[in-house]
């Protein structure tokens, strides 16, 4: 039988388009169905003031809520405001509103105006004595005027007639901060405004979480689920893993800022997760808090574009010669962040359960509302009242389902664990009791055969 080649080559060829089309079809739909809507938040709210919280400032949002900030650094105002803060009649500067304000918001990238407004806020405290917060006496405020000028050198500004007046007004006890006074407190408060809340950071392959002390200490926890990966922040890949599932923990502290937030120097004691958490900081690596998220910066090489072949191309494998760039050419960089969000809060068991609420070296158990369950494990005792050999620190992730009436948590599909036998993957499918207070939902019993009983304690809020 003789074949006609033509017509079997055109049927090859048809059959091929039809392919590709249904795979760049699919491919279209996944990234359209990939993208989530982002809810923004509405209606009244209000955030805080802070180098040290800030008494004493008055705002005016573009909603018409207006004050002055009290000896938390409260301020009140609509999600979406313009919010303009003042001392009398020198104006601080205008942000867009968010949860939390410090210089860094207020000076707008100019770094003079940032370093002068910190040595501002801490020369006008009241008692001299910021571990206690700044408090700014109306008698200071009433003698500022629009003269002093907040962008001059800062050597300039702390020699200023007009601050030495206002703080004279006032009867300020004590020396206009230096330059490198305010730089070191503000430094120091660092980690405590990472600390109001828990964090996390979520997507369909991973689930990252940072826990940070309020105490002065530097703690911080932080657990991260991601598939192996052996490529940088670049996409420079090797032959050892750079980053994997795992838990840190350790102590930090801010050693420099600048726009995008704060350099982070941190000592891990603990440390399965490689560089997926503050241990392997890189120069141009930030962290920052708004009030309402966690954001994490890097400024990194911008991936080349790669040219698509086309059909033709890739039904007959026909390939251009690669281009080579010049040794002179500058890479392009872009600032890559990764956000986090408050971790999530309910009556029920949804929420961040710690075994011990005023430590942040303890074992502290995720649930999320789309049904999932993490663990996030220091000490390798989650499960267990003494120690075992079989346990060590590391990380759970779990689908779980709950009974509220009857207290029952089920776990199944856990599809990480570093934890050994430490964590809850052993009682896959078996009953587990999880008994909340019903007096104020704050803690609960873990339970269940052959399990050791835990109380735990609500951390989230």
């Amino acid at each position: 039988m003789k074949t006609d080649n033509k017509q079997t080559t055109l049927q090859l060829l048809i059959t091929s388009i039809f392919v590709l089309s249904l795979a760049a079809c699919d491919s279209q739909q996944e990234t359209a169905t990939a993208k989530k809507a982002t809810v923004l938040p509405q209606g009244p709210t209000t955030g805080i003031l802070a180098d040290s919280a800030v008494e004493g400032v008055s705002y005016s949002a573009s909603s018409g809520a207006s004050g002055v900030t009290d000896t938390t650094g409260l301020y009140k105002y609509t999600h979406g405001d313009n919010i303009e803060f003042s001392l009398g009649k020198l104006n601080l500067g205008k942000i867009t509103g968010t949860g939390l304000t410090t210089p860094i918001e207020l000076a707008a990238g100019d770094q003079n105006k940032l370093l002068n407004l910190l040595i501002l806020f801490q020369s006008l405290d009241a008692d001299n004595n910021l571990s206690n917060g700044i408090s700014i006496p109306p008698a200071a405020v009433e003698a500022l005027d629009a003269s002093l000028d907040l962008t001059v050198d800062p050597s300039i500004f702390t020699t200023s007639p007009a601050l030495v007046s206002a703080r004279e007004a006032a009867s300020i006890s004590g020396n206009i901060k230096t330059a490198d006074e305010a730089n070191a407190h503000f430094l120091s408060q660092a980690i405590n405004l990472l600390s109001n809340y828990l964090w996390v950071n979520q997507d369909d392959n991973s689930v990252r979480f940072f826990r940070f002390s309020n105490d002065g200490s530097g703690e911080y926890l932080n657990g991260v689920i991601t598939p192996d990966d052996s490529c940088d922040m670049n996409r420079a890949c090797g032959s050892k893993l750079v980053f994997t599932a795992g838990i840190e923990y350790g102590t930090t502290q801010a050693t420099e800022y600048d726009e995008r937030g704060f350099k982070l120097a941190s000592t891990p004691e603990i440390d399965t997760n490689i560089q997926s958490g503050l241990s392997h900081p890189r120069p141009s690596w930030r962290i920052y808090t708004n009030g309402n998220e966690l954001i994490i910066s890097d400024i990194v090489i911008v991936q080349r574009a790669r040219e698509q072949p086309g059909l033709f191309d890739e039904l007959f494998h026909i390939t251009k010669p690669l281009e080579l760039s010049s040794d002179d050419e500058v890479a392009e960089t872009t600032v890559q962040e990764t956000r986090y969000r408050k971790m999530d809060n309910s009556q029920g068991i949804v929420g961040a359960w710690a075994v011990d609420k005023d430590t942040v070296k303890s074992p502290v158990f995720l649930f999320f509302p789309d049904n999932r369950y993490m663990l996030i494990d220091p000490t390798g005792s989650a499960a267990h009242s003494t120690p075992s050999e079989c346990a060590k620190p590391g990380v759970e992730l779990a689908t779980y389902s709950f009974d509220a009436g009857s207290g029952t948590l089920k776990l199944s599909s856990f599809t990480y664990n570093t934890t050994g036998c430490a964590g809850l993957s052993e009682y896959v499918g078996k009953p587990i009791t999880f008994k909340i207070d019903n007096t104020d939902a704050q803690s609960a019993t873990l339970s269940g055969e052959g399990l050791s009983s835990v109380t735990l304690h609500r951390i989230s809020h």
